[in-house]
């Protein structure tokens, strides 16, 4: 037997050794399973470390389950409900505000039209020189979409204090 083929015998021994344990427990595939098992049958000290092994992990099967206290159950399942809550709140926040963003975007598009028709009526009377009608037109935007923040920020305070009531 030459030194590269034995150096090939001992690693692969040392790598099967390191699966003893994972055998024993039962956590390989068959076919891993089956060359570790092999392995043992040849091999006398992995025979008896395969031994050890499956003492060990029936031991450890046999131990009773921890079960935590029920503070720490009570805690746990107060938590997630407050972070499902959040959750719940922070999508219909979403939603709220993707609402108020195209309301605001419709009510822009739709008031134009109207704007165009009052403002030359009222142009008629006033002013027929003055035809900067989108100066006015702007400023009637500026105006819809300070109101839509003034109106989420006056929602989202009120959701925030009922939380905090409930």
């Amino acid at each position: 037997m030459t030194l590269r083929e034995e150096q090939q015998i001992v690693k692969e021994h040392d790598e099967l050794r390191e699966q003893l344990s994972l055998a024993a427990s039962g956590a390989l595939q068959a076919d891993e399973e089956q060359r570790v098992l092999l392995h043992a049958a040849s091999c006398a000290d992995c025979s008896a470390e395969l031994a050890e092994w499956r003492l060990l992990a029936g031991g450890l099967r046999r131990l009773p389950t921890p079960q935590p206290r029920g503070e720490v159950v009570e805690r746990a399942l107060i938590r997630a409900s407050i972070r499902f809550a959040e959750e719940a709140e922070h999508r219909a926040n979403r939603r709220v505000m993707v609402f108020l963003v195209a309301f605001a975007w419709i009510l822009t598009l739709a008031s134009w039209p109207v704007f165009r028709v009052v403002s030359g009526w009222l142009l008629d009377w006033l002013d027929p020189r003055f035809n900067q009608n989108w100066i006015a037109f702007a400023a009637l935007t500026c105006f819809l979409w300070a109101t839509g923040g003034v109106a989420a920020t006056l929602l989202a305070r009120q959701r925030q204090s009922e939380r905090r009531m409930a």
